[in-house]
């Protein structure tokens, strides 16, 4: 006689929207997301990155949208909602992963630069929770993990419109947390470490990638499967009493 265990998924029918969806990050959060039984809305300025995504995510078995999103610009993000409630009929989770990251010094850094770098990371964030926050009031339900990074808890020798973006976060993810704890909503952050992506290995020489790896106790680079394990819980039913926080995933390299 044949037994067969079946594992039952995380994210059951739930309904999400995935901001900067067609990057690493975004793309492992998405297929872990479908495979854990959810439908996906992909959220990416590049359209072609997310459609490469959302052709993957077909291939689980799963429903997905993907849509052509600046989320600096807030009739694009009211849009984005307004699709994702026509396609699925409601917004369980929201994952603020959109952002773009630079290293220079402070005084190389232009007004227009940082602008951009608050507009997408934390305006980004900002416009994204606030299209959705009243659905999900009205719903009585809701998970929103945002990315803040290392950086935004310990500073760095560069990028100073980076790192303070993603301080920013950690306090809108408290302030917002607190406003609507009371609605059944959770709100958290995630701040990874230094994470192996192709953009970072396009970014940085083998030497300054070793020299990072002797920073972390673990000695190795996190993944993004690292990363989408952790928004997974965060977005589960699991981390239903968890909210405010900012939970640090880097291997050690800071323990604060």
């Amino acid at each position: 006689m044949l037994c067969w265990e079946v594992r039952e998924v995380r994210l059951a029918d739930k309904k999400a929207i995935i901001t900067g969806a067609g990057g690493a990050f975004g793309r492992e959060i998405a297929l872990t997301f479908a495979r854990e039984g959810a439908d996906v809305v992909l959220a990416d300025v590049n359209l072609e990155a997310a459609r490469d995504v959302a052709r993957e995510v077909e291939a689980v078995g799963r429903a997905v949208l993907p849509l052509e999103v600046d989320v600096a610009n807030e009739a694009q993000v009211e849009r984005m909602r307004d699709a994702a409630l026509e396609r699925f009929g409601r917004i369980d989770i929201l994952i603020n992963n959109a952002g773009v990251a630079r290293s220079a010094p402070i005084q190389e850094i232009t007004m227009a630069m940082w602008s951009h770098t608050l507009g997408v990371n934390l305006t980004g964030t900002f416009l994204c929770t606030r299209a959705v926050i009243d659905h999900m009031i009205g719903n009585q339900y809701g998970k929103i993990v945002n990315l803040s990074s290392i950086c935004g808890q310990t500073g760095r020798m560069v990028g100073v419109d980076y790192a303070s973006t993603k301080a920013g976060i950690i306090g809108f993810t408290r302030t917002v947390a607190l406003q609507v704890a009371k609605y059944g909503i959770n709100v958290n952050a995630v701040a990874p470490g230094p994470i192996q992506t192709p953009i970072f290995e396009k970014t940085f020489p083998p030497e300054v990638v070793e020299r990072l790896k002797a920073t972390i106790p673990f000695k190795r680079m996190g993944f993004p499967k690292d990363i989408a394990n952790l928004i997974l819980f965060l977005s589960s039913d699991e981390a239903e009493w968890i909210t405010g926080e900012t939970i640090a995933i880097n291997g050690g390299a800071f323990m604060g």
